[in-house]
C-alpha cells in the first residue's frame, strides 16, 4: 500500500503518524469517501484480498469494497505507517444468528497512544471515528453507538436504532487475513449470501447515511426529515447517476446495464416475497 496514493484517494494531507490523532483523521477520511459496495460480486468477478489486488481496486480504480475487502486494505495503509493493527473476527447480529455468524465480518484492532481502539470502515453504515475498547457509549454528532463487554475477551458493539444492523460482537483474539478467505469466498459466491443475492453500495457521512439495496435507495439518520426516507429508482440513468453522484463510483469500471439489470429482477422479486408473505 502506497501512501501518498492512498492520502490521495482519501483527500488527505501528510504526514501521518502511528498516532491517535492520524488514526482518527484516516479513519473519518476513509469511511466517508470510500464507498461499501458488493458490485463485483454482482457481476461475478473475483473477489481477490492480495494487497495489489486491494490497491488496484480500491486506491487505483477508486472504488470500494465489502468489509474484508475494505478492512484488509484500511490495515494494510495503517501497518503502512507504523500502527501496530490486529485483524479479528466479527459477528454481526450473533444474538439472533448464532455461533455461525462468526467471521460474517471482519473488524480491526488498532494501538494507539497506548490504547486499543476497534477501527471498521467496513460495517456498510457505520461509525466514523475510532472507539475505545472499553465498555461506554460513542457519540459522533447527534448519533451514538456503544461497547459491551460480554466475557472471554468478547465484545459487543449496539449499533445506532435506525442502522442496518443491531449489533456486532468482537473477539478481540488477532487472526491473519488468511482465516478468513473461505468466509469470504462463501460470501462472494453461494447463491444463499446475501451479497449474491443482493446489491449493495452505501456511504456514511455526519448524522446520516445512505444505503441502496437492489433499486431502492433509503437515507437514515438525525439529519434526515423524519429520519428516514426511501426511494425507487425509476431506471438505468438514475441507478447510473446514483452509483456516480450519491456514491462516487467510477461507470467505467462498471457494467451498469448488467447491475441495473439485476437490481431490477432483485426488486421484483422482493415484491413478490412481500405480496407472499403479506
Amino acid at each position: 500500500m502506497e501512501i501518498e496514493a492512498a492520502l490521495e484517494r482519501l483527500g488527505v494531507s501528510g504526514p501521518m503518524r502511528p498516532d491517535l490523532a492520524s488514526l482518527r483523521k484516516l479513519h473519518h477520511a476513509w469511511a466517508t469517501v470510500v464507498p461499501y459496495e458488493n458490485l463485483d460480486i454482482q457481476l461475478g468477478r473475483p473477489l481477490p484480498l492480495a494487497p495489489e489486488a486491494l490497491a488496484d481496486k480500491i486506491i487505483s480504480r477508486r472504488r470500494g469494497g465489502f468489509c474484508y475487502e475494505l478492512n484488509h486494505a484500511f490495515a494494510l495503509l495503517l501497518g503502512a505507517i507504523g500502527f501496530e493493527v490486529s485483524i479479528i473476527e466479527g459477528a454481526v447480529d450473533r444474538e439472533l444468528r448464532g455461533e455461525s455468524a462468526w467471521r460474517n465480518h471482519m473488524p480491526l484492532l488498532v494501538t494507539a497512544d497506548g490504547e486499543q481502539w476497534l477501527t471498521d470502515v467496513g460495517l456498510m453504515d457505520g461509525f466514523l471515528l475510532p472507539i475505545r475498547l472499553r465498555p461506554g457509549a460513542h457519540v459522533e454528532g447527534r448519533m451514538t453507538y456503544s461497547l459491551e463487554y460480554l466475557d472471554d475477551e468478547v465484545w459487543r458493539l449496539h449499533h445506532r436504532p435506525d442502522g442496518a444492523f443491531t449489533t456486532c460482537d468482537l473477539r478481540s483474539r488477532p487472526l491473519a487475513i488468511e482465516d478468513f478467505t473461505e468466509a469470504c469466498d462463501w460470501r462472494a459466491t453461494a447463491p444463499e449470501s446475501m451479497f449474491v443475492q443482493t446489491l449493495l453500495v452505501a456511504r456514511t457521512a455526519v448524522d446520516e447515511a445512505a444505503i441502496l439495496r437492489s433499486r431502492t435507495l433509503t437515507r437514515t439518520g438525525p439529519a434526515i426529515p423524519g429520519g428516514k426516507q426511501h426511494r425507487v429508482l425509476a431506471d438505468a440513468d438514475e441507478f447510473a447517476a446514483v452509483l456516480a453522484e450519491e456514491f462516487t463510483l467510477p461507470l467505467t469500471d462498471l457494467d451498469v446495464p448488467a447491475l441495473w439489470d439485476r437490481a431490477l429482477h432483485q426488486h421484483e422479486q422482493w415484491l413478490a416475497d412481500r405480496s407472499i408473505g403479506s
